[in-house]
């Protein structure tokens, strides 16, 4: 019972942090849309890694292990 309880938390973190991600590098997109149009793809990653890196470590994970944290 144990396992299907960890297993199920661990899925329920996951997905926090997938949608956390997805919605995270869709804004950081969409802000740098303007001032990128027209750059190469590499150059976009250059500009889009950092913030999402950041926003990942100090915002997202941390909430979804907030969320998910047994009580």
């Amino acid at each position: 019972m144990t396992t299907i309880r960890n297993a199920l938390a661990h899925t329920h973190f996951l997905s926090l942090v997938m949608l956390g991600a997805y919605s995270l590098i869709n804004a950081i997109l969409e802000i740098a849309a303007p001032f990128t149009s027209g750059w190469p793809v590499w150059q976009l990653t250059l500009v889009a890694v950092p913030p999402m890196v950041l926003g990942m470590v100090h915002g997202i994970v941390p909430m979804a292990k907030r969320l998910t944290s047994r009580r």
